[in-house]
Order: C-alpha cells, then structure tokens, then sequence
C-alpha cells in the first residue's frame, strides 16, 4: 500500500472532522431500559439520554432517539442504518465502536413477590422455580447458558424487549405465571418505583457479575468512530464539570467512577 504524506494526513483528519461537524442529527437506538433511556421522547429520557444530548449539543449536533426491540436494534447499528445503541455491554456488540470509559454500570438481580420464600443461593437454585427473562438479553455467561439449556422445557417465561420490558416481567410475576424475574437492579428499582410495587416485589438474591454498559457505535461507517470518541471526551468533560452528577441525582443514582477519579 503506498505510503501517505504527513500533509495529506492532515487533509484527511480535517475532512473527517468537517464531516462529523455536518452531521446535525445523531441516531440512537434502543429499547427502553430506565433510568439508563426511557421511552420514546416522554420524560424522563434516561440519564444515557441525556449524557448523550448534552454532550452533541456541545459538538453542534442533536439527538433523534426512539425505541426498537434490542436485538433489531444491535442490527440495525451494525449495518450502519442508525448511529449508535445505549445501554450496551461490551459482549453484546464487540465490534461496535465503544467510548474508552464506560457510561453505567450493570448488576443483576432476581425477584419475587414479597411473600416468596425461595432465594437465589446459586445456578443450582434455580432448578426450584420458574424464571422470566426478557428476550435476546444477555444476563452472565452461567445465566446464559441456563437460559439456552432450558429454552423447550417449560422452565423460562419470556417476554419480548418491546415498551418497558420489565413492566411486562412484573405483570407476569403478578400474575403467577412464574416464580422470579432476573433484571438490572437499576431498572428494577425504576420501574417498582414507577409501579407502586416497591413494597410488593422484593429483591431474592443478586448475581455476582458487575458490568460496564455503553452507548456504542455503529462499526459500519467512519462516524461511528467519530462520535464514540466525540462521547468518550464530552462524558470527562460532565465528569469533571459536576454536571455528570447533577445528571444522575435525577435519577436517585451516584456516580460510578467517582472512585476512581
């Protein structure tokens, strides 16, 4: 391959800039997952939402976000037909362009209604009910492989990632239609909150597993690129502003890499 000059380098650097500059409308993709996005644009938009906004607002560009089922979402980005998914894992897209920090942190946990008497002690306890998980998440590498093992066998309740996924979940949990449901211990609390059921569903037990999500880019177009790096230096810019935190206080959420600052 020839060899490119210095001056041309220079060109091609400022031609990519010029060319992110003139893209006014970021798309972003994702099925509602509060507090990390919401619904549609009904407040509140999720704190990723906002992080997001504020920071292509900053780089004289704007959002334009809406709901998809989460895998047709992936899909989607991955072709390059939107821009960029949040809420993501590393594992859920390793080739999508990622920021260099994360934007959240994920921890699951499964839950019951209050007068439950099982607990989660371990995959092996999970023989003793009948789980609902929403489709197409990745919850661990042991989870996922109870989930596939027993996709057939009647042990699963499984509801699609469309609207709010988890209300569904705690709709059939009500319903005695299953026994407990594993979600993201954030949005759980979210959405027992938003439900009036925080005294009703309780928390059985959490999976060991904490994990990085991201807004991540598609790694079909040059942009994608552009903008996980125009987000990995606006989300140090809110961190060290203060407005990171005043974000998350919306949400009744701290800082997850304050320690490490």
């Amino acid at each position: 391959m020839q060899k490119i000059t210095s001056g041309t380098v220079g060109l091609g650097a400022w031609l990519l800039l010029a060319s992110a500059a003139a893209a006014d409308s970021i798309t972003i993709r994702a099925d509602p997952w509060l507090p990390y996005n919401g619904v549609g644009n009904r407040p509140p938009a999720g704190y990723m939402l906002d992080f997001a906004t504020r920071i292509a607002q900053a780089n004289g560009h704007t959002i334009q976000y809406s709901n998809m089922p989460w895998d047709a979402a992936l899909v989607a980005v991955r072709k390059g037909e939107f821009d960029c998914v949040v809420g993501a894992a590393k594992d859920d897209a390793e080739d999508f362009e990622f920021p260099t920090a994360s934007w959240g942190k994920s921890s699951n946990a499964f839950w019951g209604m209050a007068e439950s008497t099982w607990r989660y002690t371990g995959m092996e306890s999970l023989d003793q009910i009948k789980l609902i998980v929403i489709e197409s998440y990745s919850y661990s590498e042991e989870l996922d492989a109870y989930i596939e093992k027993h996709a057939d066998d009647g042990k699963l309740v499984v509801v699609k990632p469309i609207r709010r996924a988890a209300m569904t979940a705690i709709s059939n949990l009500v319903a005695r239609k299953a026994d407990a449901v594993v979600e993201d211990i954030n949005v759980m609390r979210q959405t027992l909150k938003d439900m009036a059921m925080e005294d009703r569903v309780i928390q059985l037990g959490e999976l060991d597993e904490l994990t990085d999500v991201y807004i991540a880019c598609t790694p079909a177009k040059p942009r994608g690129k552009q903008y996980a790096q125009m987000f990995s230096a606006g989300l140090e810019k809110l961190r060290s502003s203060g407005e990171l935190q005043k974000i998350l206080n919306n949400y009744g959420l701290t800082d997850w890499g304050a320690s490490a600052n």
